[in-house]
């Protein structure tokens, strides 16, 4: 499998982190056959590019969420792949595709847009310029598929605690989840990327939720008979940076094109990918000694990191913040941390105790 074997001499290195702007892939562009669709609300460049010579169109965006950068990297390496080794796919695909279509929210690493909109609720209303560009590209280029590319949180779980690193989602098109023709394509597709994947990371593919709002994009495009897939990158261990995600995004693109092209497996199997679960933490540290009026009680807690953007570095800074205190039976930690050892009773309520628990973590650890 030469995309497995091959991925570190196809990798786009210049890409890498979490925080991808503009001015991260304006170089990138030079490569291809790009142009600017439009402006944001803050007048930023919205590009596009287009790439094959083949009469299957699809249409792909990223970072409609703009701190959700993972598949933009992934979709840098999938057109690197293409160059070097997908001739054939070249000339038999037409791809449509905008890399940063939030470039406000990806400057800010915010979800929203400079107004503070969800573009991704906003696919009915059509209020934002980026909303605006998108459906146009839409009905101008009238495409065969979509692909809508996004990140998903850290708390995301399968069966057995496993870490949902990439989950998929043929968007339902009406509120009674009906099989349309496109839905019904969306699943055959995903459903040999899950057959293919699921030789890669076994026990990492999930599936999202499809309860249908026609304000998500996907949405509304697979109401309209267009067959559109959600792919979701995920998060592995301690793979904060999403390099590890990016590249099975890749393969998952590019085992996507070729199913288009070439499948013909049962969509049924969609319905066999397990759904996914909120069952993680980033860290879940137990038997940890808690102040409790006068005394103290050994119990469990989970830290979430809240992601802060560092302008002056151009980087993605992660600060744990507590979360939940209990038995915690129902949630697993990407990080499982024991403090049975730790004598020291850590005050929760002090506005330093998270650094100092952090402190005992890494020296558990062994991290210094």
């Amino acid at each position: 499998m030469k995309e497995i074997k091959s991925y570190n001499n196809y990798k786009v290195k210049t890409l890498f982190g979490r925080y991808i702007t503009n001015n991260s892939i304006e170089k990138l562009l030079e490569e291809y056959d790009f142009n600017i669709l439009g402006f944001s609300v803050k007048n930023l460049p919205i590009y596009s590019l287009s790439y094959g010579l083949g009469d299957v169109k699809i249409l792909i965006w990223s970072q409609m969420h703009g701190n959700e950068s993972t598949s933009t990297k992934a979709l840098f390496d999938f057109l690197s792949y293409l160059e070097s080794y997908g001739k054939e796919l070249k000339s038999r695909i037409h791809l449509k595709i905008i890399p940063i279509l939030n470039p406000d929210g990806a400057k800010a690493y915010t979800r929203e847009n400079s107004n503070n909109i969800d573009l991704n609720r906003d696919a009915v209303d059509l209020s934002q310029p980026e909303s605006k560009l998108l459906r146009n590209i839409y009905d101008e280029y009238n495409p065969d598929f979509c692909f809508n590319l996004h990140d998903q949180r850290t708390i995301y779980s399968l069966n057995n605690f496993n870490s949902s690193v990439i989950s998929f989602l043929s968007p339902s098109a009406d509120d009674i989840k009906s099989e349309t023709n496109s839905r019904i394509s969306s699943m055959q597709v995903i459903s040999s990327v899950f057959e293919k994947m699921s030789t890669v990371i076994p026990g990492n593919i999930g599936r999202y939720s499809d309860d249908f709002n026609l304000n998500c994009v996907g949405d509304t495009f697979q109401s309209l008979e267009t067959p559109t897939i959600l792919f979701e990158s995920g998060h592995l261990e301690e793979d904060y940076q999403r390099e590890i995600s990016r590249k099975y995004v890749c393969f998952s693109l590019i085992y996507a094109v070729n199913a288009i092209l070439n499948t013909n497996i049962d969509y049924k199997t969609y319905y066999q990918i397990p759904e996914n679960k909120k069952q993680l933490c980033d860290i879940k540290i137990i038997n940890i000694k808690i102040k409790k009026d006068s005394s103290f009680e050994r119990n469990n807690i989970s830290l979430m990191y809240k992601e802060k953007l560092n302008l002056k570095e151009k980087k993605i800074e992660f600060i744990p913040e507590l979360s939940q205190i209990g038995e915690l039976n129902d949630i697993n930690g990407h990080l499982l941390v024991d403090f049975l050892n730790i004598d020291k009773i850590f005050n929760l309520s002090t506005p330093s105790c998270i650094d100092e628990i952090i402190r005992y973590v890494n020296k558990l650890r062994n991290i210094h």
